[in-house]
C-alpha cells in the first residue's frame, strides 16, 4: 500500500505543477498479451491475455519532444508448463510510464522509454505451486505509438521487454517477460 500512495504522491505532484500548463490527458484501457520464459529442465511457458488500465500525461519538453508518463495498473500474468503441471503465474503491478514522445502531429507520435513497475500482489494457481523474488521495480523497456481518430478518442499500441529474472516458481526462474498491448485513450485535452 505504501508502494501505491508513493506513486500517486509523485505523479500527482507532476500533473499539477503550473509548470505543465500545456499537460495533455486522460485515461487509457486495453488488453495485452504477456509471454516469458521459463528455465526449468522441460518445461515451458504459455502467453496469458491481460488487461491495462490507468491515467497518462503528455508533457511538452521542446517542439515535438515531449515527455509521456502516468500511472497504470498492469496484469502480467503467465501459464509455467513443468512435468505435466500447469501453473498460473499472476502477478499485478503499478507502473509509472517514463517515456520519450515525438509527435508528427498534435493527434500522433512514437514513444521510447521505461516504465518502473512496482509490484502490488502475487499468487500462483495450483496447490503446490509457490512464487517469490518478484522483481520490483520491474523496468521493461517499452516502444510504443499513439495517436487519436477523433477529438477525444485515440488508440495506443506498444511493445514491452523485460530481460533478466522476474520471479521464481518452485525453484525455477521466470524471465524475459515480453508483452504487446493496445490501449484505448479517452483524452481531455
Amino acid at each position: 500500500m505504501k508502494k501505491l500512495a508513493l506513486s500517486l504522491l509523485v505523479v500527482s505532484g507532476l500533473f499539477s505543477s503550473a509548470a505543465f500548463a500545456d499537460l495533455n490527458y486522460g485515461l487509457e484501457v486495453g488488453v495485452r498479451s504477456q509471454s516469458g520464459d521459463t528455465d526449468a529442465v522441460g518445461g515451458s511457458t504459455d502467453s496469458q491475455t491481460a488487461m491495462q488500465f490507468g491515467i497518462f500525461g503528455i508533457m511538452p519538453i521542446s517542439g515535438p519532444w515531449n515527455l509521456r508518463t502516468g500511472l497504470l495498473y498492469t496484469q502480467r500474468p503467465l501459464i509455467e508448463k513443468v512435468g505435466g503441471v500447469e501453473n498460473k503465474i499472476d502477478m499485478n503491478y503499478v507502473d509509472i510510464p517514463v517515456n520519450i514522445m515525438y509527435k508528427f502531429e498534435e493527434y500522433a507520435g512514437v514513444y521510447l522509454g521505461v516504465n518502473l513497475a512496482m509490484n502490488m500482489d502475487k499468487k500462483c494457481g495450483a496447490a503446490n505451486c509457490t512464487i517469490g523474488d518478484v522483481a520490483s521495480p520491474l523496468i521493461p523497456l517499452t516502444v510504443g505509438a499513439s495517436f487519436k481518430f477523433a477529438p477525444n478518442l485515440g488508440l495506443n499500441v506498444y511493445f514491452e521487454s523485460a530481460g533478466g529474472k522476474v520471479a521464481v516458481t518452485n525453484n525455477h526462474d521466470l524471465k524475459n517477460y515480453r508483452a504487446v498491448g493496445a490501449n484505448l485513450l479517452v483524452t481531455f485535452d
